[in-house]
Order: C-alpha cells, then sequence, then structure tokens
C-alpha cells in the first residue's frame, strides 16, 4: 500500500491560488509535507488512516498544515532542508553542509497546526 498524501492538489489551490504550485512539483511537496507530517506526528496520522481516521477538527488542521509544509518546500525551505551549515547576511553567503542529508526542518506554521491536533504529543498515559 503506497503512503498517500494527506492533502490533495485542489486543497492546495483553494489556500494559494491558481497560480500556485501545480503539476509534478506540487504533487511531490504534497507528499513531502505528508511525510513530515508522519515524523512530527510519531506516525499518528498513517496509524489513524491518514485524515478520514481523525475528527474533522484534526482533518482540516493536517490539511492545512500540509498545504503550508508544501508551499514553504517550494520556497526558501528547500534550501533550509538541505543542510544549511552557514548564512551570511552581510555577504549574501549561503554554505550547505555536505553530508547530503536534510535537516529536517519544517515551517512554524506545519508546528502549530499540528500541535493544535494533539497529535505531537509525547507524554504517555491521559
Amino acid at each position: 500500500m503506497a503512503l498517500e498524501t494527506y492533502a490533495s492538489a485542489a486543497d492546495y489551490q483553494a489556500l494559494y491560488g491558481a497560480d500556485s504550485l501545480t503539476g509534478d512539483a506540487l504533487d511531490n511537496a504534497l507528499w513531502q509535507a505528508s511525510r513530515d507530517a508522519d515524523r512530527l506526528t510519531l506516525g499518528r496520522i498513517e496509524a489513524a488512516g491518514g485524515p478520514a481516521g481523525l475528527n474533522d477538527r484534526c482533518a482540516e488542521l493536517v490539511k492545512q498544515a500540509v498545504c503550508r509544509q508544501a508551499n514553504w518546500l517550494a520556497g526558501d525551505g528547500a534550501a533550509w532542508r538541505r543542510g544549511l551549515k552557514r548564512y551570511d547576511i552581510g555577504g549574501v553567503q549561503m554554505e550547505f553542509s555536505d553530508t547530503g542529508s536534510a535537516a529536517g526542518g519544517v515551517c512554524a506554521d506545519m508546528t502549530q497546526l499540528l500541535n493544535l491536533t494533539g497529535l505531537c504529543c509525547r507524554e504517555v498515559g491521559p
């Protein structure tokens, strides 16, 4: 079973308009953003069966978070995920790590929206 995306192209375009990201670039960004959501929620969205297995409020928050993360990834976010090692504002220089591993960055909007779902809580018990 292939991993699903937690927001559709229609969800994304409703938020960002018709002149936004489209096609394969959008599909890839939504898929990566969905995996980021899985990572932040410790796999709880996937375990629930995707947004359809969540209550309506949580499902909407997940869709919003994924759309915002996809938009961030399509913009400046991609640079931060490549392992930004140094950024010099005065000389506008960016130096990236040679490790090739993603920095694991997510946009603040995604973190805030997913925190509202309660799916990111690492506490044990009620």
